[in-house]
């Protein structure tokens, strides 16, 4: 007798019947968020706090990973509903990337401590939304209530200006809060149904990413739409196809867009700056072992000032080398296509292209961003494609 579960729609249960590989069956991927979703109020809440940046007297820490890491206490007294099994590696991968980390940034001569810690309680946040500790409706609808109310404080003069009438917030930088609106519009589509609030948020969060003034997230954004929308009906094979073509079409939006209308003149002394910070971060890259130069070095010193990366891929190699730079990647390729040799992810799904729109987003953005594998917004895309990849774990009155 099959047995039905809450929140797995007629579509999905008349989907193919899923196919055998090696000794197992694959298991159908579950649906993260159900039909008739209810927050939880305390994963709705904390999951806001992820967006709020400014610095807080007397508070040692970041309010995000503040925020995170008491949604991995509450966590901690929840029971998992999806299971690592078919996906053991990453509770086997994260500790021994941390600890390769750590251990390559002693040998580098520096103090890895604050930066480890914080990428522990990332990586534990993700592994605790894949599991379902963590709802991960809850903490995408906290957050698009948060970024909305963020883009109305922000003009009503309460939110802060740091960039001269550009969009950010609480944000605080213009081309971070795009990446977290441009991620959280795309996630939000499959948290809810109907299609008026579709439209809505997509319309809501491409005016923010233009409010913000982000070239790099502007094309980013239109082009995972294109994805989205246009591997409606393709299988897996062409929806790699349309990926590249997807980078391709990114490349070149992004060497144009500066181009266009006053770009070229309002940003020329900005980009010819940024321009020398990015050709001293490939100097760097380049010159980093095999291991990496230690957590926190994907800095450069330029005109008696400290300058971040605005490439993540060459922060991953400063920081840890072409071990992190493959691994980090991996694991998002993994999760973001959805491939697992364990459950039968049905590519089709608005869920699923979703999540592999999203993760675009983080790979497309990361060529012009410092801080993007490594940011909350990117755990949260890595958990929840994470949590696709697990098997539900059965309810002791299932059979």
């Amino acid at each position: 007798m099959t047995r039905t579960h809450p929140g797995v729609t007629t579509s999905a249960l008349s989907a193919p019947a899923p196919s055998t590989s090696g000794w197992a069956a694959r298991i159908p991927a579950p649906v993260l968020v159900p039909a008739g979703h209810s927050a939880r109020i305390i994963d709705a809440l904390l999951g806001m706090l992820l967006i709020y940046r400014i610095a807080v007297p007397g508070v040692p820490l970041p309010i995000p990973q503040l925020a995170a890491i008491v949604l991995i206490g509450v966590a901690l007294f929840r029971r998992p509903t999806r299971s690592f099994a078919t996906a053991w590696w990453y509770p086997l991968m994260t500790p021994l990337l941390l600890l390769f980390l750590v251990v390559e940034t002693w040998a580098n001569g520096l103090a890895p401590e604050r930066r480890a810690g914080n990428l522990a309680v990332l990586m534990l946040f993700a592994a605790f939304l894949a599991s379902g500790r963590i709802d991960i409706g809850s903490v995408l609808k906290g957050l698009g209530f948060a970024l909305a109310l963020n883009a109305v404080l922000f003009y009503v003069g309460v939110a802060p200006d740091d960039y001269e009438g550009k969009l950010t917030g609480y944000l605080q930088d213009k081309n971070a809060a795009a990446l977290v609106y441009a991620v959280v519009a795309v996630l939000l589509l499959f948290v809810v149904r109907r299609t008026w609030l579709h439209v809505l948020i997509l319309i809501g969060g491409a005016a923010a990413i233009v409010a913000t003034d982000s070239r790099t997230t502007m094309a980013a954004f239109a082009i995972s739409l294109l994805f989205l929308f246009g591997s409606r009906w393709l299988r897996r094979g062409f929806q790699i196809v349309l990926l590249l073509g997807c980078v391709l079409l990114f490349l070149w939006a992004d060497a144009n867009l500066s181009t266009w209308g006053d770009y070229s003149v309002t940003r020329e002394g900005s980009d010819e700056f940024r321009m020398r910070i990015d050709t001293a971060s490939s100097l760097k890259a380049q010159a980093a072992p095999w291991y990496g130069n230690g957590l926190g070095q994907a800095t450069v010193n330029l005109d008696s000032g400290t300058w971040f990366f605005h490439n993540s891929y060459e922060a991953l190699v400063v920081e840890g080398g072409l071990v992190l730079l493959v691994v980090v990647l991996a694991m998002y390729a993994i999760t973001g296509l959805g491939l697992s040799t364990r459950v039968q992810v049905d590519v089709l799904t608005l869920q699923s292209r979703s999540i592999t729109a999203a993760t675009l987003i983080i790979f497309l953005c990361a060529t012009r961003l410092g801080e993007v594998f490594f940011a909350p917004i990117g755990f949260l895309v890595l958990g929840i494609g994470l949590a696709r990849l697990l098997a539900p774990i059965k309810s002791p009155t299932m059979n």
